[in-house]
């Protein structure tokens, strides 16, 4: 249970960078906004288009600077800024008195949000053990989908706010300080990244955090979290002499397939429709023919769906291997979108038909989440040795901010010109990625991070784990004995 509320507190982060990206779409939709703002029908496309781009522009500047971060300061001190940059600059984007400043602050909150999206995952799968590593990994994901869900009603509860008034949209935004503030508060109680502590030669701190967060419950010592942390020590002794710059992950083999496959992730699993889907879900339903306060329901609704996906996706993410459930979930969810496709084409005004279309997009966010949304939160950590994680992460965030923002951008103008067709290219391409996902990527289950360089060919820099369990660690069980550790 330690590990778990561990992970939890972690996993803030998660709620503060899905609290931060969803929440714009209440504000941007809210008559006092634009009516302060001063914006009318000659700019406010503009000024929308900018308030969005600048979002995901910080997340990029945000993905670098943590990548250099990361690897000096540590994943927790990372956070700590993160938070402390998110929850200053979510005030002054409350409180901004013209839109340009909004547009400044919405940088600020992109850049840091983009951080604790980035370190969330790369601090939690260095943390927990391989057994159950999918399971605790999970919640990130699932906390990201409950800052969905917090931002959705708090959109319908101020949508009930009586006259327009500045309060419509400053308060939800407002709220948007209380995640990272949580994030903060919890920072005292929680571990650094053993596998940091190791590169940084703090033996001592690393072994007490694998003793306490590894060991089987009601065992004082266990062999197989002795063995792991020496697994993990001969390994950080190895990668002290390994080049860590972008130059070699670009030009050594397996590097460079670890970085195609983090780059490629987040195109294959969010060109499944889920950006569009979940961005735009309003307008979506509108186009269905419900009015606006059924569609800001609806809206909040679909991330129920998701979270139950979520919470099931728990039980079994630790038993099946990963390649298979993420094909598996893209081709679920192109299903799924075929099936929405062909009520949507056909509905002619029936009621029946766009209820059924209105059902299938509950379906498809439940089937998306209990599929696809843990794995591309943790899958591109545990694929890169320690010494470059940071920056495979990097990379693989940056990937996952330009591909919200070319679906994002284009979503607009193919549903205005060519409407329900445009399921048509998600339909095609993600039903050509299931297959790329099952071949291509490999299965990293239950797999000491340690040991996976073995599935990419660099079998010359990975420890074997039972020779390094031999009296690998006595001296680090004998000083824990003595009380020194």
């Amino acid at each position: 249970m330690s590990t778990i509320w561990t992970v939890a507190g972690i996993a803030w982060g998660a709620i503060s960078y899905s609290y931060s990206a969803s929440i714009i779409g209440t504000t941007l939709g809210q008559p006092s906004f634009t009516t302060y703002m001063g914006l009318d029908e000659s700019n406010s496309k503009a000024v929308t288009g900018t308030i969005t781009g600048l979002y995901y522009a910080g997340g990029v500047f945000g993905c670098l600077l943590n990548s250099c971060l990361a690897d000096r300061v540590g994943r927790k001190w990372t956070s700590i800024i993160a938070y402390i940059i998110l929850l200053i600059s979510s005030a002054c984007q409350c409180g901004s008195v013209h839109v340009a400043m909004f547009i400044v602050f919405r940088f600020f909150v992109g850049a840091s949000a983009y951080m604790l999206y980035l370190t969330t995952p790369l601090w939690v799968v260095e943390l927990v053990p391989p057994k159950g590593r999918s399971i605790t990994a999970g919640i990130i994901g699932l906390f990201g989908v409950v800052g969905y869900i917090i931002a959705a009603y708090v959109g319908v509860g101020f949508h009930y706010l009586s006259g327009p008034s500045a309060a419509q949209w400053r308060s939800p935004l407002a709220v948007g300080c209380a995640p990272p503030l949580m994030g903060l508060l919890l920072m005292p109680w929680l571990p650094e990244s053993p596998r940091w502590l190791l590169s940084k030669g703090r033996v001592d701190e690393a072994y007490r955090i694998v003793s306490r967060l590894h060991r089987r419950p009601g065992f004082e010592y266990n062999d197989a979290s002795e063995a792991e942390f020496a697994q993990m020590r001969e390994q950080s002794e190895r990668e002290q002499t390994m080049d860590n710059s972008w130059l070699q992950i670009a030009t050594y083999a397996p590097y460079r397939r670890r970085a195609i496959l983090v780059i490629a992730l987040p195109f294959i699993v969010y060109t499944t429709g889920n950006l569009v889907i979940t961005t735009y879900a309003a307008s979506i339903f509108a186009g269905l023919g419900y009015d606006a306060t059924q569609c800001l329901h609806f809206l909040a609704g679909i991330y129920l769906a998701g979270i139950a996906g979520n919470l099931i996706s728990l039980t079994y993410v630790d038993h099946v291997p990963r390649n298979i459930i993420m094909a598996v979930g893209t081709m679920s969810a192109c299903i799924v979108l075929v099936v929405e496709t062909a009520l949507v084409a056909s509905a002619d005004g029936r009621h029946g038909h766009l209820a059924g279309a209105a059902a299938f997009l509950f379906l498809f966010l439940f089937v998306f989440n209990l599929f696809l949304e843990g794995p591309s939160w943790y899958y591109a950590g545990e694929i890169f040795p320690t010494h470059i994680r940071s920056k495979g992460m990097t990379l693989n965030v940056i990937s996952f901010s330009a591909t919200n923002l070319f679906w994002l951008e284009l979503s607009p103008t193919a549903f205005a010109n060519i409407h329900w067709r445009f399921y048509l290219v998600f339909i095609c391409v993600s039903f050509c990625n299931a297959f790329v996902i099952y071949f291509f990527f490999p299965d990293t289950l239950r797999q000491p991070l340690e040991e996976i360089a073995l599935l990419f060919g660099d079998d010359t820099q990975a420890v074997d784990t039972s020779k390094s369990a031999e009296g690998g660690n006595d001296e680090w069980v004998e000083k824990e004995k003595a009380g020194q550790v």
